[in-house]
């Protein structure tokens, strides 16, 4: 088995650790060495709870998104430490899983010996790979230009702007690099869950596309709680809990079709007053 370390970013606007993230760091911990950091302020306390799964847990409030994590996590670690990995994960909390089995996927990509790979491709403003979950092979973590990309991170930049052009740098690099699934119709593939899970055992669901349905979702909202659960294994209660923590949320399957029918009967009500 290859010797993987696992950079986990994490935020909350609560300074909670969701039972979610605790689940994802479990699963993460069977395939690698996990560190955690949240951008925020979360308490020694609450941090224990995820100690059990991680080489080191911390939480700094710094305002500068996922690369702002993964850029504090490897100074932290060092380089000369990252590089005797064979692989490097970066990764964060919005998304709900795994719900598949994770060694899966990495045997299958081993197999095609890409240099870095994410799970999705992304067409918006250019071609790149989803950063909420990249895999880095040892040849990329030795080269200097991959340090300084990430020495280069500046606070408060806009969350889109490294995911956007770390695939083309790595490219113009030589290195090679690919998507798990492919989307061959330049589409927001994390917009349907269940189609992934049941056409590629796609390990994560994106949180947006339940939490705002009616931007992110392009499959049927009705009843995806349970089927979350009967086809994947994976505990609904986890996304439910977590979702609840947010008063703008209404819950999600059967209770978010009922609330959002109430509400649009009840605006047409208003309108015909």
């Amino acid at each position: 088995m290859k010797k993987r370390i696992c950079l986990l970013a994490g935020f909350d606007k609560k300074n909670i650790l969701q039972d979610y993230v605790l689940y994802l760091a479990r699963k993460l911990s069977k395939l690698s060495d996990v560190y955690y950091l949240a951008d925020g302020n979360i308490s020694q306390k609450e941090l224990k709870k995820i100690e059990p799964y991680t080489k080191y847990a911390a939480s700094v409030l710094h305002k500068s998104y996922d690369f702002g994590s993964w850029q504090i996590l490897i100074n932290h670690v060092g380089w000369e430490k990252i590089t005797t990995y064979d692989e490097m994960i970066i990764c964060n909390d919005s998304i709900y899983g795994p719900i598949s089995n994770m060694q899966d996927i990495f045997d299958y990509m081993d197999l095609r010996d890409y240099d870095f790979w994410g799970l999705t491709e992304n067409y918006n403003s250019n071609y790149h790979l989803d950063s909420y979950f990249m895999v880095f092979k040892n040849d990329v973590l030795r080269h200097p230009k991959f340090h300084e990309f990430w020495n280069n991170i500046i606070p408060n930049t806009n969350r889109k702007t490294y995911e956007s052009i770390l695939t083309p740098f790595l490219t113009e690099l030589g290195f090679t690099g690919n998507s798990y699934i492919k989307n061959y119709k330049k589409e927001d593939q994390l917009a349907y869950p269940m189609r992934l899970f049941r056409t590629n055992r796609m390990p994560f669901i994106r949180i947006n596309s339940l939490k705002e349905p009616e931007h992110n979702l392009k499959e049927p909202i009705l009843y995806i709680d349970s089927r979350i659960e009967n086809k994947t294994g994976y505990d609904s209660d986890l996304i439910n809990n977590h979702l609840k923590s947010d008063a703008s949320f209404h819950g999600f399957g059967l209770k978010y079709y009922a609330k959002k029918s109430a509400r649009t009967v009840k605006n047409k009500i208003s309108d015909w007053l």
